[in-house]
């Protein structure tokens, strides 16, 4: 028989949504801007690539130099005179023979260009010849040397110090001269409706002599409702989220590797030779070809409120120093560029410089900017609190109207956690951000998580959030977690799911919410989780109980192998795995250099419920730290204890891990020679656990057993007079839901019962779905009727059931 569970709605429970509850979170990770989302197809036009982006780069990457049989030219680099001293290199051509044709630089892009018949494409550069005047061939080309578009620029005469000359071309490819691509959006991704094929921009030097060339460009004029500098199927993907709000520009960036890599926004704006190009934290380079105004032209574009995150003074602590402050004799005038940032935002331009600034760039109009971040996962110390202090106190001085959102550390528990919500409360802060990356099985087993927050302090904005994993049951997941947000809307103000973009091939963090290559874009589950909530928004909440079967039992193996894993370097001795029963066996010593994985030699086929595990472990270097893997290391669900970065307890569930206790801060940070005895006792199969150091109790903590994987959840949108039914089965067999004690208690008229429209995600396999392509399933809608009270709701399923009354 089909398991039934009965829903009851509590009206005196009602709870107001918070109107800005769902939106997005933008930060150049995984080459999500340049390549990715910013339009340009030239890689490295400036010229200004070098090793602080990666040791293998220099001026030249991403450039080909080609020089015909019969040729000869020069390809070098020169600083003298640039067109921008933000950003001094250019390419110097010296062509001295052309008999057997021109010698050409070839771009190759960001893993290639994807060219579109029917496309138009505007190229520029700036040129300068030394001597007379000297054409310039620019040219698209297939990667098979087809001509594509072609155009003759030329450079005017100057002198080796003069001016430089911003020439344009504008190059069109006749449709039909694609050969590759797709057309139809189909399951395989979203895919540009026009046919495509690789190719590269080629610039050509057809006669002897000197050219400089700088900042070379190519970008199609396809855009997304006007959206200029953006590639318009990844907006699109962006505006599909309905978000209310979108928080940029990180994230780590944002206070950077450094205070010379710190995210200083007026770099940002004005014309694009003059915003210095930087390293990425991420391990690549940045043009901020997309700045802070475009940036708030994106959301007001797809209909955000922008959430600019300022550095809160100090860098970023995930270095081997830690956080870095800015010089107290340097905060004065760092406290006026966060100020000119709500200028340049709000103020009029006929009396503020900083408004005029965002005039001249094509936006008299204010943006209307209501939210500041400041600061991001910040380490909680003095240093911190006073940089802090002295930027929010100026801030709500002179503009009392911006909300100003606080920052508590990287995760929804520890030391920085802890610190960061006293500080919260003790400023008054109106908001802080929280952030959360947890395995499937803490979702659901935190269902309750922001039932418990205080309703008289700062509000909760769940900035970076996800479940690691992009199958089924992440999204699954994630779903019921995020009913229960809206059902504390009151309290959690804004969510915004984290990492948004990765590019495939350039992963610096998984799982993301969107994945893309040059063509097409592709959905996550989590995706269309995130498009099935937020096109649904509402603006009341009630809670609700269940009666019947709704939680999940696990099983958990009693196969007992050992691990090393982790980054760091660190000597094991005295390493010894004890049985309950009394089994001992003594291990060799280990000098792990971060190769792991390194299984330890136990005999096959072992087994036990409780073990003890011991060892004397001398730390070396990696901040990072060392793991000890328990139980069947290479299933699904194991325990894993973490040593360095603090201490911790991890569960393995569904192959994901999340922590079940802990002492992990920001930059806790050991001495290398750094000697603990640690004792780590494991019991009913690792749902519980303990880790004691030296003698001493650090961290333990039992798992729930049961795990609620049927959740009901209830919101009103009442402009529109529909009411939201989110039901999530993540369970193998289809449920009967009684809807009718909350259908009577929202007063729903029979008609409005008869037909309901259900939108639906459900699949066969929960761990369907993998990274970098289209997920195997997407929301479908329907109508259903709930006349009965009674809705069935698919094994591994998410549905919103909308009541029109």
């Amino acid at each position: 028989m089909t398991d039934r569970i009965t829903a009851t709605l509590d009206k005196t429970g009602e709870r107001a949504i918070s109107t800005d509850l769902w939106g997005l979170f933008f930060e150049d990770i995984s080459h999500s801007a340049d390549g990715g989302l910013n339009s340009e197809l030239v890689q490295n036009g400036a010229f200004e690539y070098d090793r602080r982006d990666n040791r293998d780069w220099s001026n030249y990457t991403a450039w080909r130099k080609t020089v015909p049989a019969g040729s000869l030219a020069a390809f070098g680099i020169g600083d003298a005179s640039p067109l921008a001293v933000e950003n001094p290199h250019y390419a110097i051509v010296e062509t001295v023979r052309v008999d057997g044709g021109a010698p050409a630089l070839e771009n190759i892009g960001f893993d290639g260009m994807t060219l579109r018949a029917g496309e138009t494409y505007d190229c520029t550069l700036w040129a300068r010849a030394h001597g007379g005047p000297a054409p310039i061939d620019v040219a698209l080309t297939g990667d098979d040397g087809a001509m594509l578009a072609a155009a003759t620029l030329t450079a005017p005469a100057s002198a080796a110090d003069g001016d430089w000359t911003q020439l344009h071309a504008v190059l069109t490819i006749p449709a039909g001269a694609g050969d590759t691509g797709d057309a139809d959006g189909s399951a395989d991704g979203a895919a540009m409706p026009v046919i495509a094929r690789q190719g590269m921009l080629r610039v050509a030097f057809p006669t002897v002599g000197v050219i400089d060339i700088d900042f070379v460009s190519c970008e199609p004029r396809t855009t997304y409702r006007g959206l200029e500098h953006f590639r318009p199927d990844l907006v699109e993907a962006l505006a599909d989220l309905h978000p209310r709000f979108m928080r940029f520009p990180g994230g780590c960036i944002t206070h950077g590797l450094g205070l010379d890599n710190m995210y200083r926004w007026p770099r940002t704006i004005g014309p694009v030779e003059h915003r210095p190009h930087d390293f990425n934290t991420w391990g690549y380079h940045q043009s901020f070809r997309i700045g802070f105004y475009e940036y708030f032209r994106l959301c007001e574009t797809i209909g955000a409120k922008p959430l600019p995150v300022l550095p809160a003074g100090v860098s970023c602590q995930n270095t081997s120093q830690g956080p870095v402050p800015i010089a107290l004799e340097d905060m004065p005038a760092y406290i006026d560029e966060v100020l000119a940032l709500i200028d340049f935002c709000n103020a009029d331009p006929a009396d503020n410089e900083w408004a005029a600034k965002r005039a001249e760039m094509g936006h008299p109009e204010p943006f209307g900017l209501e939210y500041l971040g400041i600061g991001n996962e910040d380490l909680i110390d003095d240093v911190f609190k006073d940089r802090f202090a002295r930027i929010h106190d100026a801030v709500a001085a002179a503009h009392p109207e911006i909300t100003i959102v606080g920052t508590v550390g990287p995760s929804p528990s520890g030391a920085d956690y802890e610190a960061g919500w006293a500080y919260a409360r003790e400023r008054h802060l109106p908001i802080v951000d929280e952030h959360s990356y947890q395995a499937p099985s803490w979702w659901f087993h935190n269902l309750d998580h922001y039932d418990r927050t205080d309703r008289n302090g700062p509000k909760v904005y769940l900035g970076e959030y996800g479940s690691w994993g992009t199958q089924l049951i992440n999204g699954l997941a994630e779903a019921a977690f995020m009913g229960r947000m809206e059902l504390n809307g009151d309290v959690v103000a804004m969510a915004s799911y984290a990492p948004l973009f990765a590019k495939n091939g350039h992963n610096s963090w998984d799982p993301d919410l969107i994945y893309f290559d040059n063509e097409r874009v592709h959905h996550t589950v989590s995706y269309w989780v995130q498009q099935m909530i937020a096109s649904t928004a509402a603006d009341t909440a009630w809670p609700v109980a269940l009666d019947g079967p709704t939680t999940f039992r696990r099983t958990l193996p009693d196969t007992l192998r050992l691990r090393l894993n982790g980054g760091a370097h660190a000597d094991f001795a005295d390493l010894a795995l004890t049985c309950a029963d009394g089994r001992r066996f003594d291990l060799p010593p280990v000098a792990y250099r971060g190769n792991g994985p390194v299984d330890l030699p136990l005999p096959d086929g072992l087994t036990a419920d409780a073990y003890t595990i011991e060892a004397t472990v001398t730390y070396h270097e990696g901040m990072w730290g060392v793991q000890i893997e328990s139980g069947d290391v290479d299933g699904p669900d194991h325990s894993r204890t973490s040593l360095g970065r603090g201490f911790g307890l991890d569960l393995i569930r569904d192959g994901c891990g999340y922590q079940l206790a802990g002492t992990e801060v920001s930059m806790d940070m050991v001495r290398p020679g750094t000697v603990w005895h640690v004792r780590i006792d494991v019991a009913d199969r690792g749902e519980t656990m303990a880790l004691t150091i030296d003698g001493r109790p650090v961290a333990s903590g039992r798992e729930t057993a049961d795990e609620p994987r049927r959740t009901v959840t209830v919101a009103r949108d009442s402009a529109a007079g529909i009411d939201y039914i989110r039901i999530v089965n993540a369970l193998a067999d289809p449920v009967d839901v009684d809807l009718t004690r909350i259908l009577d208690a929202l007063d729903v008229p029979a008609a409005a019962r008869a037909v309901v429209t259900a939108h639906v995600l459900a699949g066969d396999d929960p761990y369907a779905g993998e990274r970098g392509v289209e997920a195997p399933v997407r929301p479908v809608a329907h109508d259903v009727t709930l006349a009965s009270g009674t809705y069935t709701a698919p094994a591994w399923s998410f549905t919103t059931l909308a009541v029109r009354r």
